[in-house]
């Protein structure tokens, strides 16, 4: 059957195969297979479907519109927001089960970022675990049908953490956290309602975006696989956005 080469990945090559997307796989693949069959009752992950003759990952392929950038303006209504917000609360609660007790909803304003052991997945946890994070979860890994999200893809990153590791950054990406659209009265006002929505306080947004955007800016200088952001400077872009959020919402 032929292949058929998917635009938007910065690290793998990803193929599509009729109603399958083939991955290349790792020694973190058996732990995200675990999570991606454990979030299988959700209907917004995709389902595996195991290893083909050549070694690679067979995922399903999930219908819609990837939020590549720039954004579109239909992907920046409140709306949009809102579904987001709610489908992270989703993926997170689903995952629990995999980590142990919830023992936080990660309201006290800590945002140390102490890395624990790799356990099998690809990039060592964030203390303290409460939830399997996607450590990705932006628009271009979403699929959008109809104005809204309807699932989550490359789950190949994700790692145990605390629930704000993934919220700081689906804020930073869609509120924005960042100039590329929106007032900085205006960015407050849905950073609070895309909190709202997950269901956390927006108290200490702006420091967790933060300490998402110095673990950014850290895997692009040190990781191998991050070449062609090196390259491309990604680090300098993220840079900027520090001063940003440090200018506008130290404060949150």
């Amino acid at each position: 059957m032929e292949e058929e080469l998917l635009t938007g990945g910065g690290l793998n090559e990803v193929v599509r195969v009729g109603s399958t997307v083939r991955r290349p796989t790792g020694p973190w693949t058996p732990n995200v297979h675990r999570l991606l069959e454990h979030l299988a009752p959700l209907g917004i992950a995709p389902v595996v479907h195991g290893v083909d003759e050549r070694g690679r990952e067979v995922l399903s392929y999930l219908e819609g519109e990837v939020g590549h950038p720039p954004l579109p303006q239909w992907l920046r209504t409140d709306a949009v927001l809102v579904a987001v917000a709610r489908m992270v609360r989703r993926l997170h609660d689903a995952s629990v089960a995999l980590v142990g007790t919830d023992r936080s909803d990660g309201s006290d304003g800590s945002v140390e970022v102490s890395r624990e052991g790799e356990g099998g997945w690809q990039f060592p946890a964030v203390s303290p675990v409460e939830v399997i994070c996607h450590n990705d979860l932006a628009p271009y890994n979403m699929v959008f049908r109809d104005g809204l999200p309807v699932g989550v893809i490359d789950f190949d990153g994700a790692r145990p953490g605390p629930r704000w590791w993934d919220v700081a950054y689906t804020a930073y990406c869609l509120v924005p956290l960042s100039p590329e659209f929106g007032t900085v009265d205006e960015q407050r006002r849905r950073a609070e309602l895309f909190c709202d929505a997950y269901g956390m306080p927006v108290a200490g947004l702006g420091r967790r975006a933060l300490a998402r955007l110095d673990d950014m800016i850290a895997m692009i200088r040190e990781r191998p696989e991050f070449r062609r952001q090196r390259e491309e400077r990604h680090d300098l872009y993220y840079l900027g956005h520090v001063e940003y959020v440090k200018e506008h919402f130290l404060g949150l």
